[in-house]
């Protein structure tokens, strides 16, 4: 989709990846990029050539069948697992 100018941006936080955003899409206005580290899980921004504006849309879950294992890694769980030895 990047190849035609069309992009799906999910939550970013790092500043470095928003200010990268900045010098890649034209398309993105300031209140979409002030919403992006406030997306919720399987929302995106959706802009490019093809929107007149940037459009905040809701991407439906996929069934367990198919859906790839992308939960968060319970890193609290794993450190203290790790002390106890």
């Amino acid at each position: 989709m990047s190849q035609i100018h069309n992009y799906f941006i999910h939550r970013l936080v790092n500043d470095n990846d928003l200010r990268l955003l900045d010098r890649t899409m034209s398309s993105l206005d300031s209140v979409s990029k002030e919403n992006i580290p406030n997306l919720s899980p399987g929302q995106v921004i959706v802009t490019g050539v093809l929107f007149e504006l940037p459009i905040i849309m809701q991407v439906d879950q996929l069934n367990e069948e198919i859906a790839p294992n992308s939960e968060n890694t319970p890193l609290l769980d794993i450190w203290q697992i790790k002390e106890q030895y």
